[in-house]
C-alpha cells in the first residue's frame, strides 16, 4: 500500500474533515482526492498533475512539503509517465465503416443547419418587432373641439402621452413666446393702472375706510401665480389654501393657481413649464424630458418668486 497515500488519509481522518468538506475547500473533485489516498499517482495525467494535486492536499492538511514531496518522489517520478510505448501513427486511411456518412451528417452539418434557422428566426422577429412600433400620435389641443379632429387625432391621455415629438429647440422658442405675452400683457396692465393727475387727485380725496377695504380683500384674495406649458406634460401642484391640481398640460396652456405663502409643483417635463408672479418669469425648471417633483414657490421679502425643492 501507499506510504504517502496512507499519510494524506490518516491526516484527513485524524483532523475529521469528510470528502466534501475537502472539495469545497480545496476545489478537488472526490474522485482525485480518493485517487491521492489510494496512492494512484500514476494514473494521472502528467507528473505535473500528480505533483500539484499532493502539494496542494498536503498545505491544506499542513503537512511538511518537504517531507510529503520527498514521499512522492519515492512512489512516483517522472519516468512513471514516460515509460508508455510510443505512438505510431498509420498513414493508411481505415475503411469506411457502415452508417459513417449518417455520422458525419450528425456532427457537423445538422448543429450548422440548427444555427442557421435560429439565426434567421431570431433576424425576422427582431425586425418584426420594430415593425410593429408605431409613430406617435400627434397631440391635439385642448382649444380644438372633437368635431373638427379626425377619429385618429383624439387628444392623448396621462397613459399614451409621449415628448418625443418635440425639438428642444422648439421647446425653448414656446418658451419664450409665452413669456413675451406675459410680459406684454403685465405692460399693457401697468400701463391702465397709470394714474393720471386728476385721477391721483381723486384718489387723494378717498376716505380711509376705502383703503382698509382694499387692503382687506388683497388679504381674502392672498397672491396669484400663472403656470405656462411650452408642451404637453403631466402636471401636480398644491397650494397652501388647500387648492390642488391634477391634470395633464396641452401645448401652449395656462393654469392659475392661488396660494398664501406657497405652492409646490410636480411636472413631468421639467423644461416645458415656467411660472409668472408679478411680471416675472421663471424657467429652466429641470431638463428636457426629465421630471422635476417637489418644487416649493414663495416670495422673498422683497415680493420676488423663488423655488427650493422639497422632499
Amino acid at each position: 500500500m501507499s506510504k504517502l497515500g496512507s499519510l494524506l488519509k490518516d491526516t484527513r481522518e485524524a483532523q475529521g474533515l469528510s470528502y466534501e468538506k475537502v472539495t469545497q475547500d480545496t476545489r478537488m473533485s472526490e474522485d482525485i482526492i480518493k485517487q491521492l489516498e489510494d496512492g494512484g499517482f500514476g494514473d494521472l495525467p502528467s507528473y505535473n498533475h500528480a505533483k500539484n494535486f499532493v502539494k496542494n492536499y498536503a498545505e491544506y492538511l499542513r503537512l511538511d512539503i518537504d517531507d510529503t514531496m520527498n514521499l512522492l518522489q519515492e512512489e512516483c517520478t517522472r519516468e512513471t509517465f514516460t515509460s508508455e510505448p510510443p505512438i505510431v501513427f498509420s498513414t493508411e486511411f481505415p475503411p469506411k465503416e457502415e452508417g459513417e456518412n449518417s455520422s458525419f451528417l450528425m456532427k457537423y452539418v445538422l448543429p450548422v443547419v440548427v444555427i442557421a434557422l435560429v439565426i434567421f428566426a431570431g433576424t425576422k422577429l427582431f425586425f418584426s418587432v420594430r415593425g410593429d412600433k408605431k409613430a406617435p400620435e400627434p397631440v391635439v389641443s385642448e382649444q380644438q373641439q372633437p368635431s373638427e379632429a379626425p377619429a385618429a387625432q383624439q387628444a392623448p391621455t396621462q397613459e399614451d402621452t409621449t415628448f418625443n415629438t418635440v425639438d428642444p429647440k422648439t421647446v425653448e422658442k414656446t418658451i419664450e413666446e409665452v413669456n413675451s405675452a406675459d410680459e406684454k400683457a403685465q405692460a399693457a396692465a401697468d400701463a391702465n393702472t397709470e394714474a393720471k393727475p386728476e385721477d391721483a387727485a381723486a384718489a387723494d380725496g378717498k376716505t380711509k375706510t376705502d383703503d382698509t377695504t382694499k387692503e382687506n380683500k388683497a388679504v381674502k384674495t392672498g397672491n396669484m401665480a400663472i403656470l405656462n406649458f411650452a408642451d404637453v406634460c403631466w402636471v401636480h401642484v398644491k397650494s397652501d389654501t388647500g387648492e390642488e391640481l391634477d391634470f395633464i398640460a396641452s401645448r401652449g396652456s395656462h393654469k392659475e393657481i392661488s396660494f398664501k405663502q406657497f405652492f409646490i409643483l410636480d411636472v413631468g417635463n421639467a423644461a416645458v413649464a415656467s411660472v409668472n408672479f408679478n411680471g416675472r418669469t421663471i424657467a429652466g425648471l429641470g431638463g428636457y424630458k426629465q421630471p422635476a417633483k417637489g418644487l416649493k414657490f414663495e416670495p422673498n421679502e422683497s415680493g420676488v418668486l423663488k423655488y427650493s425643492v422639497v422632499k
